[in-house]
């Protein structure tokens, strides 16, 4: 007998023994089943079954225990946290050239994002691609999930950097161009010079109204070592910041109240060891609201501080040429302040608005 005689045997006596020994179990399964009057598995349904937990009277039985409350679906998902997307415009017609793309069908937001690039710099400036949600009817950064009817491209006017170009605005019709033969969408683009000389108007509101207001805290007698002055800032409500020797106002309200010690001595490799004279504190007023929740105002926070420090470091407040600045002087700063707030307000760049931190950023 050859060996493949042999092993074609040996399988066929183990299919026989397994569908023996299969037959033997359903027919036990059945039997059980007709006693105890359950449905046999091979008879039951095999769609989704979902997972399901005793009664509480059930279980107060079983166990002896109280009734346990009831829990329903709506307070087990109002007790999660929930994640809220913000979907809030961000192109405004007064500080960005708008670039409209029209489109015949609407998209979806994981096919537009595939074309986006990854930059989102041209030059100094920033630019992005915002869609009109077919849900919402409202203008919104894109995002996955959604489907849009049409899309507009858009590129800041001015920064800090200054007012957008010639080559910044060419540049930017030919990456919206890009997006726009992706999405099959036709572009309509404002006119070149007409986009670079309103940037170039809106630069100059922005160089008359970019102010930051600085305090100088200088020590009047022996010179602070870097770990006083810490403990002192601390003490002050400040936090350490991302660049050495420089720390923000805890309160996240004021967090553009900023005080900081000379770039060189911050920079030194045994800044314990370095004496240091002075402090300055510093406030970018386009980036920090007119007043926080408390109705306090950030010029007024800013000097209590000056003046605490001065208290309990032996310094005083002095301008750049190192004069000695007064609680009049103050003042007097406080109320010219207030014009520039009113004259940011009435062209709708409020400070800490969202558009005025972009524009002065």
């Amino acid at each position: 007998m050859s060996i493949r005689i042999q092993l074609l045997l040996v399988g066929l006596v183990v299919m026989a023994y397994l569908g023996a020994r299969w037959w033997w179990l359903e027919r036990t399964v059945k039997k059980q089943s007709a006693d105890d009057g359950s449905q046999p598995l091979s008879s039951m349904p095999l769609g989704r079954i979902e997972p399901t937990m005793p009664a509480a009277h059930d279980l107060a039985e079983s166990e002896g225990a109280d009734v346990a409350p009831e829990f329903s679906d709506t307070q087990v998902l109002a007790s999660l946290p929930t994640i809220t997307v913000d979907r809030r415009p961000v192109l405004n017609q007064q500080i960005d050239c708008i670039a409209m793309l029209d489109m015949d069908e609407p998209c979806s937001g994981d096919f537009a994002l595939s074309l986006l690039p990854t930059t989102r710099r041209i030059g100094s400036k920033t630019w992005m691609v915002e869609g009109l949600n077919t849900q919402t009817e409202a203008w919104e950064p894109v995002m996955s999930g959604q489907t849009y009817r049409y899309f507009q491209a858009g590129i800041q006017l001015v920064n800090r950097n200054g007012a957008l170009n010639d080559v910044e605005f060419s540049e930017f019709v030919a990456k919206a161009s890009s997006v726009a033969d992706g999405l099959g969408a036709s572009p309509e683009f404002p006119e070149m010079l007409a986009e670079v000389a309103r940037a170039e108007q809106l630069a100059q509101f922005t160089r008359g109204h970019d102010i930051l207001l600085t305090l100088n805290v200088h020590a009047k007698r022996a010179a602070w070592s870097f770990p006083y002055l810490q403990q002192h800032a601390r003490a002050a409500g400040f936090v350490a910041g991302a660049l050495p020797g420089r720390w923000v106002l805890g309160d996240s309200r004021q967090d553009m109240i900023a005080l900081t010690i000379d770039t060189h001595l911050a920079m030194a490799d045994d800044l314990d060891a370095v004496p240091i004279r002075k402090l300055t504190l510093a406030l970018d007023v386009p980036q920090v609201a007119r007043v926080d929740v408390n109705n306090q105002k950030p010029f007024d926070v800013m000097s209590d501080v000056a003046i605490k420090l001065c208290a309990s470091m032996e310094a005083e407040i002095v301008d750049e040429q190192g004069r000695a600045v007064d609680v009049q002087a103050l003042q007097r700063t406080a109320i010219e302040l207030e014009t520039v707030y009113d004259r940011l307000d009435e062209v709708g760049l409020s400070a800490g608005s969202p558009m005025a931190k972009r524009l002065f950023s």
